[in-house]
């Protein structure tokens, strides 16, 4: 990563000609899992609590606290990597851009 003040300065830049998220992507990710894990952790807490109420629920929200936190990283990994192909996408289009006006002047 970037020196902090290069960060800083590519964060308040009004041209857009650098861009941070592909810097920050994997930092994106690692708090989608600590969420994910977060809510898993309540849903299980809450589900052993309901066991003694109502047992169906309490296992019900026991399955669910792996499951839904689960489908939670899966999905986060897939809107962080739409994310990352849409920036190469505009990479390359500018690299083939650069390089059609290079022919061009040649």
């Amino acid at each position: 990563m970037n020196t902090p003040k290069d960060f800083f300065t590519e964060l308040f830049d009004l041209s857009f000609k650098s861009f941070i998220t592909p810097k920050i992507i994997k930092l994106l990710y690692i708090i989608a899992i600590i969420a994910s894990s977060i809510e898993g952790l309540i849903m299980l807490v809450n589900g052993v609590n309901l066991m003694n109420e109502l047992p169906f629920y309490g296992f019900l929200f026991v399955i669910l606290a792996f499951l839904i936190p689960l489908l939670g990283i899966i999905f986060s990994r897939v809107i962080l990597e739409i994310i990352i192909v849409f920036f190469n996408i505009g990479k390359n289009t500018a690299e083939i851009a650069k390089n059609k006006e290079k022919e061009a002047n040649v």
